[in-house]
């Protein structure tokens, strides 16, 4: 009994000791989540300073829309979180050319055989069961794996691909962010106009009405009147719908309950731009989806090296030393087990590997290949969308001057009884339209050019900050005052 007793004594102090043990374990573990989140925003923030909250009702500009997205977006986070899942995966990759060692105690409970007069065991009586504690800590170590230094190879590979791939989403969103707000603006601007025409429409309609009335115009003349009044009703509730659907996406993109104040176009397009092939020269360099293709086609490559390794044999070491020991006096207080594994026969397992590395590799290069060439068209695209627009809104000048020509001429003959109010009132349409097309021209030319400079790599918020400020403003800059007297 007092054997007995100073054996449980023992055992529970040792169960003690893994207790403990245990408990260090659990703090070790706590993951402190802020430095992991932070870990990509680093990336994405780089350069930048953090934006102010958005205040409904406040003028918003497209630099600070952009920010807010950058900061605020769910689908950076979601890429964010690949990158830092690769630094994780990394980690692991290192962690097997280093020693793991670990706390492995056990409990055995055995029933004590029946032996006859002989010495034969010939049953179990239930009695007296047998009892043996042990706490080893046990330590292992890859002495040497093929395929070790390729995956790691491959994992700090895997590192620079997502970073570059949650650069290019940060750059996708940029452009997202940007299209929908000069959507805004534009509908914003159809509406100014839309209302001013409506007017003049009304107008009309009272005129053509009076010479109904008077006889002097057909009811084919008011009717036309009249459909022309209600299209345009119909194309400003339009318009109206389009800001508020635009200002709610722009509102998801920023991440922000909503966005009900004025907005600003800020960004400023060059008088020249540079020649095509600079902007392609451009893209091949500082394209990070671009960038992120060739690293994967390295990645790939590391993968081919690490499954041919896994023809190559392994050894490991496997070393034992024991803290508590039952009879302790005849056994042994450490042991150590060195292992080799060199593969013989797989079934073609290690061949599926290689070839589907193999095959990855070709896929990787393919996708560089045909990405390479996309972003070459994408880029000559969106340069001659953006010349284009740059001289079609000569064109579009021009007839805004001549439209307000007309309009001055049109006012001047009525001043002089030589017009009637209905010639003033389709003089301001004209004039109204023209304007309608070259502001809505200049917002394409802003847009293309910022997909220009997303074709080439350079949309980035450091590039937002080098933007002048200007006044927020969703008002036409040459809307005329005139009106018919």
């Amino acid at each position: 009994m007092p054997h007995e007793h100073n054996r449980q004594y023992r055992v529970g102090g040792v169960l003690a000791a893994v207790l403990a043990a245990l408990s260090t374990i659990g703090l070790v573990g706590c993951v402190n989540q802020k430095k992991e989140v932070q870990t990509w925003h680093d990336v994405v923030d780089e350069g930048l300073k953090k934006p102010a909250a958005y205040i409904n009702g406040q003028a918003l500009s497209l630099t600070h829309a952009m920010a807010l997205a950058n900061q605020n977006n769910e689908q950076i986070g979601l890429h964010g979180e690949n990158y830092l899942q690769a630094i994780i995966n990394k980690n692991r990759a290192v962690a097997t050319f280093l020693p793991t060692v670990s706390l492995q105690p056990s409990y055995t409970l055995e029933d004590r055989p029946t032996h006859s007069l002989a010495g034969n065991a010939v049953g179990f009586n239930g009695r007296n069961p047998i009892y043996q504690t042990e706490v080893p800590v046990v330590g292992s170590m890859n002495l040497y794996q093929g395929n070790a230094v390729a995956n790691l190879k491959a994992a700090e590979q895997n590192i620079i691909q997502y970073r570059q791939l949650l650069q290019d989403a940060q750059a996708t969103l940029l452009l997202n962010v940007a299209q929908v707000y000069f959507q805004v603006l534009r509908s914003e601007q159809q509406v100014v106009v839309l209302q001013n025409s409506l007017r003049v429409q009304k107008a009309r309609v009272r005129d053509v009405q009076g010479k109904f009335d008077n006889h002097l115009a057909l009811a084919l003349e008011l009717s036309q009147a009249k459909a022309q009044a209600a299209g345009t009703s119909a194309e400003l509730t339009q318009a109206q719908t389009d800001v508020q659907n635009g200002r709610t996406t722009l509102a998801l993109l920023v991440n922000v309950p909503q966005v009900d104040g004025p907005l600003a176009n800020e960004v400023a397009v060059p008088a020249k731009l540079k020649p095509l092939a600079e902007y392609q020269h451009q893209a091949e360099i500082t394209r990070q989806d671009l960038l992120a293709a060739q690293t994967a086609l390295k990645v790939a490559r590391y993968q081919v090296d690490a499954a041919i390794a896994e023809y190559y044999p392994s050894v490991s070491l496997n070393v034992a030393g024991f803290l508590y020991r039952e009879d302790f006096s005849d056994a042994s207080k450490w042991d150590a087990i060195l292992i080799a594994n060199i593969p013989i026969f797989s079934a073609g397992i290690i061949e599926a590997d290689v070839r589907d590395a193999w095959s990855r590799l070709r896929q990787a290069a393919l996708t560089e290949s045909y990405l390479r060439r996309t972003i070459d068209h994408d880029v000559a695209v969106a340069y001659q969308n953006t010349i284009g627009t740059v001289s079609r809104l000569t064109d579009l000048a021009a007839q805004v001057q001549a439209a307000a020509d007309a309009m001055a001429q049109s006012q001047l003959q009525l001043d002089n009884g030589l017009a009637v109010p209905l010639d003033v009132l389709n003089a301001q349409d004209v004039l109204l339209n023209a304007q309608l097309n070259y502001t809505s021209t200049q917002f394409d030319r802003d847009v293309l050019y910022l997909d220009l400079l997303r074709a080439a790599g350079q949309l980035t918020p450091q590039i937002t900050q080098a933007w002048p400020a200007s006044q927020p403003t969703t008002q036409p800059t040459t809307m005329p005052s005139t009106r018919p007297q």
